[in-house]
């Protein structure tokens, strides 16, 4: 399937019985800018689809709040999220891990904390009084982990930073680090390494100061109630993609292995940071 068969990016709130019947409707997280996301994963999720015999809609939205509410309306059939999201979603309305990726041969990934490569600090307590880019608040890495790392030293983002503000993508923060506009930021591990491998012109004016404990890699979910059948179905097509050529080289362009089952169990740690600030009253940015 070529990317002519994969529809615009376009908003799908209440698409007719026969359209949902001939349609897979696919959304990825906002974890990198729009543009990007819809030129890596054009074709992996055209294959994904015409395994199903549909057409892909690839329904895009700004943040990852947005696209946990595509899930839960089930506006969508199937979304890669953050692993906060994930948790959260779980949470409310039972959101259901269909399967993980295994990239560079794990199912975990790490949020790397940045500084401009020509900057002094070395170290994330050294970003005390600088500009701080944060990507979504409901991001793991690029959020709740260095909130987290505050909370720890009983700082907040308010009182530790002299600005800090959202950029909406770890792409975006990455290349805010990189131009000058932030002294620093936390990002998703997977997606630095990606663009420092295959664009590595902001990446290289980045360096990383520290890395977070792993934690259970972004995963594929699905609405708990959407149709056993077509969830079976969905979970197969994903297990056995590397087994076609020209799928695996749709998963080697993402530095993508394979995807394999998930385990719930994968994201506790992320639901006790959650916790932890829950309790102790930590502020958000």
């Amino acid at each position: 399937m070529d990317r002519s068969d994969v529809a615009a990016t376009e908003d799908v709130p209440n698409a007719g019985r026969q359209a949902q019947r001939d349609t897979l409707r696919i959304a990825v997280g906002a974890m990198i800018s729009p543009e990007k996301t819809r030129e890596y994963y054009n074709d992996l999720l055209g294959l994904i689809a015409g395994r199903l015999e549909r057409r892909a809609v690839f329904v895009q939205r700004k943040t990852y709040a947005e696209v946990s509410a595509a899930v839960e309306r089930r506006e969508v059939d199937v979304a890669l999220v953050c692993s906060g999201p994930y948790v959260a979603g779980k949470a409310t309305f039972g959101m259901e891990l269909l399967v993980v990726p295994v990239a560079y041969g794990q199912t975990v990934y790490h949020s790397y904390i940045l500084a401009h490569r020509d900057s002094p600090i070395s170290s994330f307590a050294e970003m005390r009084g600088k500009r701080f880019a944060f990507t979504d608040p409901q991001s793991n890495t690029g959020c709740l982990v260095p909130r987290y790392m505050l909370a720890r030293r009983n700082e907040t983002p308010n009182g530790f930073f002299g600005d800090h503000y959202y950029t909406h993508s770890h792409d975006n923060s990455i290349r805010a680090v990189a131009e000058g506009m932030a002294d620093g930021a936390a990002v998703d591990s997977l997606i630095w390494e990606y663009l420092h491998a295959t664009d590595p012109a902001c990446t290289e004016r980045t360096k990383i100061v520290e890395q977070s404990p792993p934690y259970g890699i972004p995963p594929v979910v699905v609405h708990p109630e959407l149709d056993p059948e077509l969830k079976r179905r969905l979970r197969q097509v994903f297990l056995t993609l590397h087994e076609d050529p020209e799928a695996l080289n749709a998963l080697r362009q993402l530095h993508i292995d394979r995807f394999a089952p998930g385990d719930d169990a994968m994201y506790d740690s992320v639901r006790e940071m959650q916790r932890w600030l829950a309790q102790t009253g930590s502020e958000k940015p």
